[in-house]
């Protein structure tokens, strides 16, 4: 009965989401005892219609745990990072956060291990290389961004950067798609995270002005239509302020006026609909449970807290933005004027 055990997993969420409430490390450690050791059989003899459920329980799990993780869960990584696992539409949302909770909650032992390292960065380009997949790619990717030493980077972003620029050529001139959403994205978390420098350099190795030209063709005319989730507007904010405010390179671009407008519009965009958002807390059970390989049912107590889901909840975008904006006015004159034309239109300085 597919129901009937969809919701005995809905009740065992629920069981973790409330018992193990703030961390609770007894409380975790006993759910772990009861529900690893079928995880492990549920993953190693293949049963299709239960690993979902599982990978997202385990999921809940591990986002829970403190560092560092027990060895039980480096124990059964590698299985979890093997193609065959992610060939089931129903798995690769569920897998696609469980590596990233791995690359969070046991990030140490994740780097440490070179080979599983290395499987992790495969899968991701395994990932990029489809349009049904690609954005998935770009999630465990922002992952090892927030996560990862950067002292590593060196080792596997330009390959990963170069991956994704030539799928990006691929597309359609007129593609407003998820994987130009992904891409928007990935940079400006990088650039959010780690200045705007390394980014700026590794597109500059690629092809001369690659970074201006994508920030004038691509970037800033098309982020309001391809970037709609709140949290990755945030990113493309404070991502592209970065660059736009605190890159003497970037004070060049003849396209600042018009990308340092897009952020600005999003800003205000922001607060026009702050008033509006809906508390999203109520969930619809109304839908049919069944078997199938094609089809992902999320459990709802099994769900990422949305405070969780910001890679930058430490930041306040307004503040960020209109704080850069008078340090760049001060240290590029040239940039003055249209910064204080952004402040008179948008009344953010």
């Amino acid at each position: 009965n597919p129901a009937f055990h969809h919701y005995i997993f809905e009740s065992l969420a629920a069981v973790i989401k409330y018992v193990c409430a703030g961390g609770d490390a007894s409380a975790i450690a006993s759910m772990e005892s009861t529900m690893l050791p079928p995880f492990q059989m549920v993953i190693e003899q293949d049963v299709t219609e239960f690993q979902p459920y599982f990978v997202q329980i385990v999921a809940q799990l591990l986002e829970r745990r403190a560092q560092p993780v027990p060895e039980v869960y480096m124990t059964i990584l590698p299985r979890l990072l093997q193609q065959p696992l992610w060939a089931a539409k129903s798995n690769q949302p569920a897998l696609t956060r469980l590596i990233k909770a791995y690359v969070d909650r046991a990030r140490a032992e994740v780097c440490a291990n070179q080979a599983v390292f290395n499987q992790i960065l495969g899968l991701v380009q395994f990932l990029m290389m489809s349009k049904m997949t690609d954005h998935y790619a770009f999630n465990i990717l922002n992952s090892i961004v927030c996560h990862v030493p950067p002292a590593k980077f060196p080792e596997f972003l330009p390959v990963l950067t170069n991956a994704a620029l030539d799928r990006f050529q691929k597309l359609p001139p007129t593609s407003n798609g998820k994987f130009l959403r992904s891409l928007v994205v990935f940079f400006s978390l990088y650039m959010a995270k780690h200045g705007p420098d390394m980014l700026l350099d590794q597109l500059e190795a690629v092809q001369p002005g690659l970074m201006e030209q994508f920030l004038t063709h691509v970037w800033a005319p098309k982020l309001p239509s391809v970037v709609t989730d709140a949290t990755d507007k945030k990113i493309c904010q404070i991502g592209m302020t970065r660059l736009l405010c605190e890159c003497p390179r970037a004070f060049q671009f003849g396209c600042w006026p018009v990308a340092m407008d897009s952020v600005c519009k999003l800003l205000r965009d922001q607060r026009k609909n702050l008033s509006m958002a809906a508390d999203g807390d109520d969930v619809d059970f109304d839908f049919i449970v069944s078997y199938n390989n094609s089809s992902f049912l999320p459990l709802h107590n099994a769900a990422m807290d949305k405070a969780a889901s910001d890679p930058l909840a430490e930041i306040d975008a307004s503040t960020y933005v209109v704080e850069r904006l008078k340090t760049v006015a001060q240290s590029a004159p040239h940039l003055a004027q249209h910064v204080q034309t952004l402040a008179m239109a948008y009344q953010i300085v």
